[in-house]
């Protein structure tokens, strides 16, 4: 998800070919667009000062283009770019995260007689396959049984009120998971859908002990855009399982389909997901789960650390990660002002270290880190500031490594493709509706380095338009 809409205020406009003095800002000059991006917006009715611009050569610090660029916009998920900068120098580069496995009884020829503890320690990336290897890891150091309880201490963040309904009403949308400090696999649920002529298959990946298939999706033939009966996914809760119910047709010449979703709670998917690969490793879990807060002297049984920051933020920016996003901001919470992180306390941290590197943002609004917020805001100048700051800084490598690079990875893997060498454009996106941004680094085909901030915030530029916007500004750029 990438946010950098640009706001754009100008009264006439006219291609300029001197591009060194044409565009050099100055309080004797106007600021004007290339004839190429105004004249997008003339063909889509698009008003001017729905954008806003800064664009910089970070080692002259010459601007090049600056247009509406003190508007406060709403900046989408280019503010991970924030976020995770921030992180890098708050809590270093090689900062890792560590899930700790306590025993809560006795551990006797394979058999533990009580209870094993999961303490949560903020891990974005405790991917499925990281699951697989910690438990096989608790098993080839002898925990075979487990006569007791999972139990499960999140401890370390503070719960967010709310739902992940709050948003857009899509609660089992993988974008709106919240974070938390024993999050395992995002949360979510991979359904994967395989047709042949008389049944398709569904199964899940990971599977989860509790939760359970039910069926009724009819191959169908035609075209695979034209099923009469969408399908149709339809969640329901009990006691001891969650049930996922597929209904519809489905036509066999879509072939296999992959649905992410997010359908059980935090703490019971992790119980339910653990139960089951524990199970397939041939342990036993003859208790059920419980979240509790527990206190340990000693060393733990078995310790998990994570990826280290600087690979962490790669997921972050170049999938535009919000959950992991909001985990690093809870991070950030707990080492900056103490435990249990929250995000009140993460976000002050964020502005305080803004601060201290000179960059002053009055109208500043962070709602979680990750740009999944209508309320977030931002200029231009001060993003764009942001990213002056990080070219210079030491840490430049390990941040200008997690963007992603144009036509190559990440959220603009499919755009611009084959139009400049890789590496040439480094942009993250935001998107949400109403709200097309980016920001990132540009070096021209003549060796030339620039900043790109565009925000735009306008009905409908979520759409094609925005993307369209945004690709002719790279373009322009790149042939500077």
């Amino acid at each position: 998800m990438t946010y950098r809409t640009v706001y754009i205020l100008f009264i006439t406009f006219f291609y300029i070919t001197d591009i060194s003095s044409a565009y050099a800002y100055s309080p004797e000059t106007e600021p004007s667009l290339p004839e190429e991006i105004t004249s997008l917006f003339q063909r889509h009715k698009i008003p001017l000062d729905s954008i806003s611009l800064y664009i910089i050569d970070p080692l002259s610090k010459e601007p090049l283009l600056l247009f509406n660029e003190d508007t406060p916009r709403n900046p989408a998920s280019t503010i991970k770019l924030l976020t995770t900068m921030a992180a890098l120098e708050i809590l270093g580069p090689s900062y890792v995260w560590q899930t700790d496995f306590y025993i809560d009884g006795k551990l006797d020829d394979g058999r533990l007689d009580g209870d094993l503890i999961l303490k949560g320690g903020g891990d974005p990336f405790l991917s499925k396959e990281n699951l697989w290897h910690i438990l096989f890891s608790l098993q080839a150091r002898g925990i075979r049984h487990i006569e007791g309880d999972l139990v499960i201490d999140d401890s370390l963040f503070e719960d967010e009120s709310g739902s992940p309904a709050d948003f857009d009403n899509k609660p089992y949308r993988v974008y709106n998971i919240f974070p938390d400090a024993a999050l395992v696999n995002f949360n979510a649920q991979e359904f994967i859908l395989i047709p042949d002529a008389d049944k398709v298959h569904i199964y899940t990946d990971p599977p989860a002990a509790n939760l359970h298939i039910d069926n009724k999706v009819k191959p169908a033939k035609g075209n695979c855009f034209a099923n009469k009966k969408p399908l149709i996914l339809h969640i329901t809760h009990h006691a001891d399982e969650t049930v996922a119910r597929f209904s519809g047709d489905y036509p066999v010449d879509c072939g296999e389909k992959n649905i992410i979703r997010s359908v059980l709670p935090q703490d019971e998917y992790i119980y339910g997901v653990f139960k089951s690969m524990w199970q397939q490793l041939g342990g036993t879990l003859s208790g059920s789960y419980r979240n509790a807060s527990q206190q340990f002297s000693g060393d733990p049984f078995y310790s998990w650390q994570s990826l280290p920051l600087s690979e962490i933020i790669k997921d972050i920016n170049k999938y535009s990660n919000n959950v992991m996003s909001r985990q690093l901001l809870l991070t950030m919470a707990m080492e900056s002002r103490g435990i249990p992180g929250n995000r009140d306390s993460g976000i002050e941290a964020v502005k305080n270290w803004l601060e201290s590197i000179n960059i002053h943002a009055p109208e500043l609004l962070i709602e979680n880190g990750s740009g999944l917020s209508r309320k977030s805001r931002i200029t231009a100048k001060h993003l764009g500031k942001l990213l002056e700051y990080a070219y210079q800084s030491p840490l430049q490598p390990e941040f200008m490594a997690s963007f992603p690079l144009a036509g190559n990875d990440g959220t603009m893997r499919k755009r611009l493709n084959g139009d400049m060498p890789a590496g040439s454009a480094r942009i993250k996106t935001g998107l949400l509706d109403d709200v097309r941004t980016m920001a990132g680094y540009i070096r021209s085909r003549n060796g030339r380095e620039f900043i790109v901030i565009a925000l735009q915030n306008y009905p409908g530029i979520h759409k094609q338009i925005g993307t369209e916007i945004q690709d002719e500004i790279i373009h322009w750029l790149f042939n500077q």
